[in-house]
């Protein structure tokens, strides 16, 4: 009866390895684990930085501020985060 999850589990596992992460997400989330082991919220600057990603790492990485824990207010609409990355002029202003 073990034999089943542990199967899934694995399976999940090597899913997830089997998907390289965008270096700037992997940055992200390192940071943001860091955050979280310092018992720290997120820092008013976090949208202004999500924003700046492409859109399916923008979304990976809200997904796992949730999944952390870090993200509890339903903040990102679907248009937020299909947003284009801005010019970098835009961003700077």
């Amino acid at each position: 009866m073990m034999l089943v999850p542990a199967l899934f589990a694995l399976t999940s596992s090597l899913a997830q390895a089997a998907l390289p992460m965008p270096a700037e997400l992997s940055d992200f989330a390192g940071e943001a684990s860091g955050w979280l082991l310092a018992g720290e919220r997120l820092p008013p600057d976090y949208r202004v930085r999500l924003l700046q990603m492409e859109p399916a790492a923008r979304l990976q990485a809200i997904v796992y501020l949730r999944r952390i824990g870090l993200l509890t207010d339903p903040s990102w609409g679907l248009d937020d985060v299909l947003k284009p990355v801005p010019p970098a002029q835009e961003i700077r202003e």
